[in-house]
């Protein structure tokens, strides 16, 4: 590489480097498959000439087609890389080269397509000192690859295998036989002349004893001696003439497919004719017919059945199977089952009749082999058995606890068998505080008839007599009717239930009678602002001549704040009730507690009086259709009914904090 040369420039200089390393090896590949092409023409019309005799057309034909494509080969496999080699024709371009190399170098591929495309363009952008930069740096990254190492001439060597091979045939001719080679070579290239065969030759069978299994096929081979060999040979059957194959020189083959009885045959080939052969037939043990008898097990409720000439079987676990086998010449049945190797014989019920019996236990292929005395294991039979298993049985439930009595446990729920269900039961088991575990208890259900069941089950927890800290953990099993393997369970998830402890009883209340404190005080403070309200609304309409769409919204307004109003006691009762089942569950309080509890709960179902929010919801539908009289009459009437909740709302608040000092003492 010159001294002085920018990176690029020798990149250029590998590239062409690269190229003429190409049509070398080119003109190398080209060369094998020239000289390969040549000798297989070569052999093969050479060949052909020496056994067929063409006439003096045909022999031009082969003549001068073999000179016209020896030198069209050689021109285009040979000649051509070398003009290209030496640049006087059109060369692959610089990027073709670069997709090669890339090839080969893979980290290359990219910059050096890379450095050949900022080139191009370097002549037709402003920036190309900078394109110029770019590429000195590319193309230093790379300066060390070696372009040419991208083709590798020792890789010819696998092309021998297309000049090789009629060259050895040649040579191994030559040696063997040269009178071939010269022969059909003097006779091509002598084309104006006629030549004629010698015929003198005989026939040899190479086999000893012609004899076959009944129903196969038997492959006649024949040698054929003499000075002159023949094309062709004939087999000769019942006044029909068929071609043997030619294996080679001196050997013919024909085949006689699916031999039933004796076949008399003669050899021939033009005025050539052998003696008189026979092939002998030597019976074959043969299946003629065959039944499965298929006894299912009952719990499956299948009907049983026969199948005709099916070995492939698809059959519950335990099926019982009883193989029928009609024959003809058959003295035995042998059955190799899976992968053991023991052979089991099928009983031989009479001359031509067989009986094997087998319980189905798992997926398995299976081999016949009929024998005779002559055929010791004929051609198989093979054969599938797929076992479906017993599946397990299923069972899924749901549990609904009532949020009106959580006493009541309620569960629906489903169960399925592939065969069907044998028994269904809910199981439960007690957890004391303290620790104890009690023992499982289990519910016989009633189940439906079927694959598939639905059922449900109430759970009452008050006849188990918890306390507080108790547990029970329950979960329905069901069970399947499997008489093979024995019956199946399966269970749900298992679930619980647990007590509260008296603290968290305890702290539950506290908790609920703090929320029901401050929702009263709440209401409290919300009535004085509705009554506030109401007062200025009032005074504002008696000024006015009519209600405007101001004045509804406002009274739209105040609607929204009484049942707001109305929310808060409602949520305040609802806590009271839950402290008061609770405590009726648990029995953690008096009896005077309890009763000044009753008085409490109906003073809140007097404030909070469903019908005076049906009222208010009446008049908001209303609301567009009133007038300003009705309006004030309206007001007028809630200012009193307020009034009249102040009061029940104050005694509430005063009878709320009395309970608490009387539950306080309790403790």
């Amino acid at each position: 590489m010159a001294v002085g040369q920018s990176n690029y420039d020798q990149l250029m200089t590998k590239l062409d480097d690269f190229i003429r390393k190409y049509y070398i090896n080119q003109f190398i590949r080209g060369g094998l498959y020239t000289v390969g092409l040549v000798l297989a023409m070569f052999l093969a019309f050479n060949l052909l000439e020496y056994y067929f005799y063409f006439s003096t057309a045909i022999r031009k034909t082969l003549f001068f087609s073999f000179i016209g494509v020896t030198g069209g080969a050689v021109a285009y496999w040979m000649v051509d890389p070398m003009i290209r080699y030496f640049k006087l024709g059109t060369t692959i371009s610089h990027e073709d080269a670069a997709m090669i190399i890339g090839n080969h170098f893979v980290d290359v591929k990219d910059k050096l397509l890379n450095i050949l495309q900022l080139r191009k363009q370097e002549n037709h952008v402003t920036e190309a000192a900078l394109i110029e930069a770019s590429i000195e740096q590319k193309t230093q990254s790379i300066k060390l690859v070696p372009f040419q190492a991208a083709i590798d001439l020792r890789k010819n060597r696998t092309y021998l295998k297309y000049a090789l091979p009629p060259f050895l045939f040649l040579l191994v001719i030559l040696l063997a036989a040269p009178g071939i080679i010269r022969e059909g070579t003097s006779r091509i290239i002598q084309n104006d002349k006629k030549f004629t065969k010698a015929a003198p030759f005989y026939y040899t069978i190479k086999e000893q004893n012609l004899e076959v299994v009944q129903f196969q096929d038997f492959e006649l081979l024949v040698h054929v001696d003499g000075s002159v060999l023949p094309n062709e040979v004939f087999v000769n059957v019942d006044g029909f003439q068929y071609s043997m194959d030619k294996k080679d020189a001196h050997t013919f083959a024909y085949t006689f497919r699916n031999v039933q009885k004796e076949v008399a045959f003669v050899l021939s080939s033009g005025s050539v004719i052998s003696e008189s052969y026979t092939l002998e037939v030597i019976k074959k043990p043969n299946l003629v017919d065959f039944s499965i008898a298929l006894a299912y097990p009952s719990y499956t409720g299948r009907k049983d059945e026969v199948l005709e000439n099916s070995g492939d079987l698809n059959v519950p676990e335990g099926t019982k199977i009883t193989w029928l086998f009609e024959t003809q010449e058959t003295d035995d049945i042998a059955l190799f089952f899976g992968e053991d190797a023991n052979m089991v014989s099928a009983e031989k019920r009479d001359e031509n009749t067989f009986r094997y019996v087998r319980r189905a236990s798992q997926d398995e292929l299976y081999r016949l082999y009929l024998s005779n005395s002559r055929v010791p294991q004929a051609d198989s039979l093979l054969y599938g058995i797929s076992v479906t298993k017993d599946a397990c049985p299923q069972v899924n439930a749901e549990k609904i606890v009532d949020s009106l009595d959580r006493t009541l446990v309620y569960f629906v729920g489903d169960a399925s068998d592939d065969y069907g269900l044998q028994s269904l039961s809910f199981n439960y088991m007690v957890t004391q505080a303290n620790g104890t575990i009690q023992p499982l208890q289990k519910a016989k259900m009633q189940k439906q008839d079927g694959r598939e069941i639905q059922f449900d089950y109430v759970f009452d927890l008050k006849k188990l007599a918890l306390n507080p800290g108790d547990q029970v953990s329950f979960y329905f099993e069901v069970f399947d009717n499997d008489a093979v393997n024995g019956s199946k369970s399966a269970k749900t998830s298992i679930m619980s239930i647990e007590r509260p402890t008296l603290e968290e009883i305890q702290l539950a209340e506290d908790k609920n009678e703090e929320e029901i404190k401050s929702e009263l005080k709440d209401a409290l403070k919300a009535l004085d602002k509705l009554q506030e309200n109401l007062r200025k609304m009032k005074e504002k309409l008696l000024q006015e001549k009519q209600l405007d769409w101001q004045d509804k919204k406002e009274m739209e307004k105040i609607l929204d704040e009484q049942k707001k109003l109305q929310e808060k006691i409602e949520k305040a009762k609802e806590k009271l009730e839950e402290n008061m089942k609770n405590q009726e569950e648990f029995k953690t309080q008096s009896e005077e507690v309890r009763e000044e509890q009753e008085k409490l709960k109906e003073l809140f179902e007097k404030a909070a009086d469903p019908e005076e929010q049906e009222l208010m919801d009446k008049i908001k539908e209303l609301l567009q259709e009133l007038d300003k009289e009705d309006a004030v009459q309206m007001l007028e009437q809630f200012e009193q009914n307020s009034d009249t909740k102040e009061k029940e709302m104050n005694r509430l608040l005063e009878l709320f904090k009395q309970l608490e000092t009387e539950k306080e003492t309790e403790r």
